[in-house]
């Protein structure tokens, strides 16, 4: 016996199959800046000439490009217009100081926060869609680091770190610490997921997939699988990122079971200690006061570096010592490149006033999750201004997504449902 599908039914799921098919190629641009700065973060294929460059900024430019040129994204004109004045603002500091600055410096600021302005066309791509995708992206990224960090006491280092052993120099992004031990003496390295540029980032890649997790689905044995990773990173970026979203997840989304299931994590935690060598990441909380520690490196050596070269002057506190300035600068001084220290310093209070006005419009303008928000926020100010990693996570997650809440299939559905309703 055959059965027959009504016309108007037919229509509706073939409306259905179109949506999809036409909503895909919107998806790979969307995503393009996560999956680069992620599965191809190590990759560099001009690092001879640019080493501090990988693939991300070359692709997502051209991602960008071709979704702008197709129609596929579109610019949004609040963003456009915060990012031209802030622009015209730091532009005219550098005038009106009137030394030296790189241009190459401030052209890139330019490329990258235009970066921040477009979001897909309405009904297509949504922050549903990209927080699925980032929950599934990082969580096979966690397994693979909890694979390599085991893969290290059974194959070697060769076989746990391929891409640092079997790629060229020459092609793979420089200046990142992709092969870091315990501890000075160590042979066991701390986990990167293969594909990571350091054991931070991947931690920080691990913080915001739970993160995710926890306001999407909480399953348990994705979060068992992050907990692991970040233990096996060895790394404390993450968990700072943690220590601010979880506190909102709870309040927020009154998540009071999260207490129960971290005090729980901690005892286990706790009589592993010495098993999984956890002192290493605990004693990452005196490194604040440890000169030349990573802690120590990004959230204090720009103090003394301020002290001496900034605050003493007002002018110089205003306008700043122009962009590209502060590599040159610290270099007498244990100060990271950070987002906060390095605007400062190059552009003033009133360039970073400007700067940063546009970074909290565009980030927290978001409709996505507020936690999120939050969490790529704190690994914004942990991470250099020109962060791949925090660039890709931005873009993908909360900015290039539309703020329509209902995907195509759905809404097809729905008003096919209303059609037949009203016949």
């Amino acid at each position: 016996m055959t059965q027959t599908i009504a016309p108007g039914y037919a229509g509706m799921l073939r409306s259905g199959s179109d949506a999809h098919a036409a909503v895909w190629p919107t998806r790979v641009i969307v995503f393009t800046p996560i999956v680069v700065a992620t599965v191809f973060a190590k990759f560099a294929p001009w690092s001879a000439l640019v080493p501090a460059i990988g693939l991300l900024f070359p692709v997502i430019l051209l991602a960008l490009g071709i979704g702008l040129l197709t129609g596929r994204l579109q610019l949004v004109p609040a963003r456009l217009a915060l990012l031209l004045l802030m622009l015209s603002v730091l532009s005219l500091v550098q005038v009106w100081r009137g030394d030296m600055f790189s241009l190459g410096s401030l052209a890139m600021m330019a490329l990258i926060g235009f970066a921040y302005t477009p979001a897909a066309r309405p009904h297509t791509v949504t922050h549903e869609d990209a927080l699925r995708f980032f929950c599934n992206l990082s969580v096979i990224i966690s397994i693979a680091g909890i694979l390599q960090f085991g893969l290290q006491f059974v194959g070697g280092t060769a076989l746990a770190f391929p891409i640092e052993t079997f790629v060229p120099e020459a092609f793979r992004t420089r200046g990142y610490n992709d092969m870091a031990v315990l501890y000075y003496g160590s042979h066991i390295y701390k986990a990167t997921g293969f594909v990571m540029l350091e054991p931070s980032v991947f931690c920080q890649l691990c913080a915001l997939g739970l993160t995710c997790e926890l306001v999407y689905k909480s399953r348990v044995w994705r979060m068992v699988v992050y907990a692991a990773a970040i233990v096996v990173s060895y790394s404390g970026t993450g968990l700072l990122i943690l220590a601010v979203t979880l506190p909102l997840l709870v309040i927020l989304h009154r998540r009071w079971d999260l207490l129960i299931r971290g005090l729980l994590l901690v005892g286990i935690l706790a009589l592993l200690v010495e098993p999984l060598n956890l002192n290493v990441t605990m004693s990452r909380a005196t490194e604040f006061s440890s000169s030349g520690s990573s802690a120590f490196i990004r959230f204090v050596g720009w103090v003394e570096l301020f002290n001496d070269k900034l605050w003493n002057e007002p002018a110089r506190a205003l306008l700043g010592y122009g962009a590209g300035s502060f590599f040159d600068a610290a270099a007498g001084y244990r100060a990271g490149e950070m987002a906060h220290a390095k605007i400062v310093f190059e552009f003033g209070v009133i360039g970073a006033l400007f700067y940063f006005a546009f970074i909290f419009y565009c980030l927290l303008g978001s409709r996505a999750p507020i936690v999120l928000r939050i969490g790529i926020i704190v690994a914004y100010f942990m991470n250099g201004a020109y962060s791949p990693s925090v660039t890709g996570f931005a873009t993908s997650l909360l900015l290039w997504p539309t703020t329509v809440a209902m995907t195509p299939l759905r809404r097809t559905v729905i008003q096919g449902r209303e059609a037949s309703d009203a016949r």
